[in-house]
């Protein structure tokens, strides 16, 4: 039996729960009529004859960083993400390896017409840095200052019309940039997309082939560099002929970042313990193999008794730090109850967590006791990001609809004082038909709009009864033409209504 040829929608729907967003209204609509999108793109967007339609503006949102550091970037509406995963995929094979021997890129390719794995290809960008440490007497290490938001719209474009692109491919690409960015030309590159990651990882290829960097050795995963050499000289040189072509695109490098004459890993290893130490390549072991669940059972067998007693003394300081709380919430799957204790710590210390307590809330047993305390944290906690609520969302949907405080969670993370359109669209979406849910759908499907919270509106209706359901469909989809769209998609899923 032969195997389904790869194509651009396996691409966005295997990558998209490893988005900063990633709401269940895109996959469902993609899986469901993704001919639809297709055409809607292509026939009508980017048809120079069909003047009524465009890229829309998009939905300004903000993902956890480190500490209290937010990551500004845009959620893609369904239509709009569709086309840059398409975009990407069909142009492939212009995202190619390094030209020269000793420049060394990693990271956000294709391989056999499949993304590579990043975290598979960070750990090997991490290897050969070390390697290349014990080879070289001196280094600079460097990043780009906002990286992402930092690129200009005309810069993207020039640098991709060199690439072998169809010229309409071009012309498309300028065109999503400028109309999803509402014509703003800095910032315009979304974050958190493995095409995205793809375009930005190639646009900084003009410092790789760049015959000024004069240096034994390169090493770059997106906008980390390490340089090598033996001479410091020729090292300074080149950090200063870097800045100077960076400059040229009105990027800057991170000066709070750099480090000269360290070499990273070896730095590393001196002030870690070996019990830390193996316990990170179990993690990243972990990483790689996730969403193999077989293999990592395995993984997590392995861990020796001595190991799962540092976690829980870890689990116990005080003052832990973010590293080892992510530690901790990945490798302690196994003691949900004593790492559900310091959960509330978590939330309130450490909210770019909220996807790995999304992922650990899986193996907590005692789901009661998880729903109170979310629920206690969402009317008392101090800070609450966007990215919590929407993460604390997608908990209460998946693990915690049999608890008692399941309506509670709903109607607090909806009308909490810091919702987001974003984190609303996520409750929104839930197909709940108690709590009468459906006038909150209701509220957004009745009056015309066109955006986040009357899509997510939409999809939530699938387990409504056909009559309800369809009287509102055809009221909603004559709001605007991704109302229709969204519509039709939904109306899919029920050929025989």
């Amino acid at each position: 039996m032969s195997i389904a040829a790869y194509n651009s929608l396996d691409f966005i729907l295997d990558d998209y729960q490893k988005t900063l967003f990633p709401l269940s209204t895109t996959t469902i609509l993609l899986k469901n009529n993704g001919g639809l999108f297709s055409d809607f793109v292509y026939q009508k967007i980017l048809n120079p004859y069909e003047k009524a339609h465009s890229f829309l503006s998009q939905t300004r949102v903000y993902a956890s960083k480190n500490g209290l550091h937010l990551r500004r970037t845009v959620k893609l509406d369904p239509v709009a993400e569709f086309y840059i995963y398409d975009l990407v995929y069909r142009n492939r094979t212009s995202f190619k390896k390094d030209f020269l021997p000793n420049r060394h890129s990693f990271g956000y390719r294709f391989d056999n017409g499949k993304p590579i794995s990043s975290s598979l290809s960070y750990n090997d960008f991490r290897k050969q840095v070390n390697d290349a440490s014990t080879k070289y007497k001196y280094s600079i290490k460097c990043d780009i200052a906002t990286y992402f938001n930092s690129l200009y719209h005309h810069d993207l474009v020039a640098q991709f019309s060199n690439n072998n692109w169809a010229q309409t491919d071009i012309e498309s690409f300028g065109q999503f940039l400028r109309e999803a960015n509402t014509g703003r030309s800095v910032d315009c590159l979304p974050q958190g997309l493995y095409p995205c990651k793809m375009i930005g990882s190639q646009f900084l290829k003009f410092i790789d082939n760049s015959l000024k960097i004069k240096c034994a050795e390169s090493f770059r995963f997106m906008d980390d560099f390490y340089l090598f050499d033996n001479n410091e000289n020729i090292l300074n040189e080149d950090f200063l002929t870097i800045q100077q072509l960076l400059g040229e695109k009105a990027l800057s490098l991170n000066a709070s970042k750099t480090v000269f004459g360290e070499s990273g890993e070896d730095d590393i290893k001196t002030k870690l313990d070996d019990i830390k130490l193996k316990l990170l390549r179990v993690r990243r072991q972990i990483i790689q193999v996730s969403g193999v669940e077989t293999e990592t059972k395995e993984v997590y067998s392995a861990l020796t008794d001595e190991q799962v007693e540092y976690l829980l003394d870890l689990l116990k300081e005080p003052d832990i730090d973010e590293a080892d709380a992510e530690l901790v919430l990945v490798l302690l799957r196994d003691h949900g109850k004593d790492v559900l204790e310091h959960m509330h710590k978590f939330l309130e210390r450490f909210p770019s967590l909220s996807r790995n307590i999304y992922n650990f809330s899986k193996y907590v047993h005692d789901k009661d006791s998880l729903s109170t305390l979310l629920l206690n944290f969402i009317k008392t906690g101090s800070n609450i990001t966007e990215d919590q609520l929407f993460w604390i969302a997608k908990i209460t949907e998946e693990h915690l609809s049999k608890t008692k405080n399941y309506s509670l969670l709903i109607l607090a993370l909806y009308e909490h004082s810091e919702a987001t359109v974003i984190s609303k669209a996520k409750i929104l979406e839930i197909p709940e038909t108690r709590f009468d849910m459906a006038s909150l759908r209701e509220e957004h499907l009745k009056v015309g709009k066109s955006d986040w919270l009357a899509w997510a509106s939409a999809v939530g209706t699938r387990n409504d009864t056909a009559i309800s359901r369809n009287h509102m469909l055809t009221y909603f989809a004559k709001g605007s033409p991704m109302n229709w769209l969204v519509a039709e998609c939904i109306k899919a899923l029920y050929p025989t209504c």
